[in-house]
């Protein structure tokens, strides 16, 4: 049964952490204006003809007290082309910024990211990110939007409606499903404001979730009334929520299934036994090797961890190439009789990389029962036997067993490690691996195994800590 009265109490503590002072508010501000016009000065410097505003939850309101984004858009004409959206533009946002530290961003759109101070003992993350000033629905590229989204929100937000949102956003964060860039597969925030313009408040959001069905569809702006099926064959996704802006959109695209069930789950939680804890992100404490190893022992299962150094690519493409050729040596294990137990990849986005396999065994017998036909058929049984009953790799058999021809192989790989050493000495590319990890493969691969893998766990505490919650098996904020 859902305790309203417990909710509401929590949900009004956790609004007055969250929610940003006016003092705070009005610093953010300040500083976020004084970067736009920088960005503004620096077009007219250049000759570029651009409106320069700010978006995203600061321009919108809905930031939380501890993670203020400024978002500055340079909309400019969609006479340029895509390649001088990022020749022209970048240079000039990378001018504005000076001096602060730059890092250029290539996912599905160019853009810059710098961190700048806000007063003398904080900082602000500071995205500047071209796009075109184009009408609603004529859209050149994916942040042609933004604007619109901003507007949009501002429209359609009551008073009360700002701190809503910035619960669904620490709830989201608190739980590990804040986020639509690559590596979470989550919510964006536009997401988020719009299921609580959708839904009224957080409340209703949790409710709605709490049951959530598969065939649902959220379209506040009924472009799809009447025609759910439809919409269902447009977006294959596991959430659709009809961008307001954009009927041929959904708001909902990154968001991978099992953020969506451990949101489902999550919203469960806080109904059974609401509590502040949900709305924070987790601290967990770094694995240490004597931990480590009580665990292993006890599980008996085999962990392999393929480890790799740095790799020059921008997070979301090094992400996407984690993932892919994490599937694929999954795919290459399971083929080879190996059984994942599960798998899982992790970065610190710097100078590590790692993909771990749990399996059930390493090391497999070197037998392999192999079912023929029934001895009743008599063209089946003559080729299964003139195939198997002289060959070498047959250790065991002919013998009929249940009405059936049966047989004993031996298996060319016995040893998971082995397998993978093979597989990857040349980087693994014809086995699916992605051609940035296919290379660093090639080049400075370490395989380890169970024992082995305490070295990680010493010499990196943030690998330790996920770790840690990798071998728990359950989410963080699961009681």
């Amino acid at each position: 049964m859902y305790v309203l009265d417990k909710f509401g109490e929590v949900c009004d503590a956790v609004k007055k952490k969250i929610a940003p002072s006016l003092k705070l508010k009005s610093a953010v501000e300040t500083r976020a204006e004084q970067i736009r016009a920088a960005v503004e000065q620096e077009c007219v410097k250049a000759n570029l003809e651009a409106e320069v505003r700010l978006d995203g939850s600061v321009a919108k309101d809905t930031w939380i007290r501890d993670h203020a984004d400024v978002d500055i858009f340079m909309r400019v004409s969609p006479q340029l082309t895509k390649t001088q959206l990022r020749d022209v533009c970048l240079p000039i946002a990378r001018e504005a910024l000076l001096p602060h530290t730059i890092v250029e961003r290539y996912a599905e759109h160019p853009y810059i990211e710098s961190t700048v101070e806000l007063g003398s003992k904080s900082e602000l993350r500071v995205n500047v990110v071209p796009c075109y000033k184009v009408e609603k629905g004529k859209w050149l590229s994916a942040t042609d939007r933004s604007p619109y989204h901003t507007e949009y929100i501002n429209q359609h937000f009551t008073k009360e409606q700002h701190d809503e949102v910035r619960l669904l956003k620490a709830f989201m964060r608190g739980i590990g499903s804040y986020g639509a860039d690559i590596k979470t597969g989550g919510f964006s925030g536009m997401l988020c404001e719009t299921l609580i313009v959708s839904r009224k408040d957080f409340h209703r959001v949790v409710q709605d979730f709490m049951g959530w069905h598969e065939d649902e569809v959220i379209d506040i702006e009924n472009y799809y009334e009447g025609r759910r099926a439809e919409a269902h064959r447009v977006f294959r996704e596991p959430l659709i929520v009809i961008d307001p802006v954009d009927k041929g959109r959904n708001l909902a695209a990154a968001v991978r299934e099992n953020q969506l069930c451990n949101f489902v789950a999550a919203c469960r939680q806080l109904d059974w036994k609401p509590t502040s804890a949900l709305f924070a992100q987790p601290k967990v404490k770094a694995l240490t090797p004597a931990n480590y190893r009580k665990l292993i022992r006890t599980r008996g299962s085999t962990i392999i961890c393929l480890v790799v150094g740095r790799i020059d690519a921008v997070v979301d493409i090094l992400w996407s190439q984690l993932y892919r050729t994490q599937r694929a040596l999954v795919n290459l294990l399971e083929n080879n009789d190996f059984k994942v137990v599960r798998s899982w990849a992790w970065s610190d986005e710097k100078s590590l990389n790692i993909i771990l396999f749990e399996l059930e065994q390493g090391c497999l017998p070197r037998p392999k029962r192999h079912d023929g036909p029934s001895v009743y058929g008599f063209d089946e049984s003559a080729s299964f036997l003139s195939k198997h009953a002289p060959n070498p790799n047959t250790i065991s058999g002919p013998w009929i067993e249940n009405g059936h021809w049966v047989v004993e192989k031996r298996r060319s790989v016995v040893s998971a490690n082995a397998l993978l050493k093979s597989a990857l000495r040349s980087g693994g590319k014809d086995v699916g691996v992605a051609s940035l990890l296919a290379e660093s493969f090639r080049k400075r691969l370490q395989i380890l195994e169970n024992e082995r893998i305490v070295r990680l766990i010493v010499s990196n505490t943030e690998f330790a800590k996920a770790m840690r919650t990798y071998l728990s098996g359950r989410p963080a904020w699961f009681a």
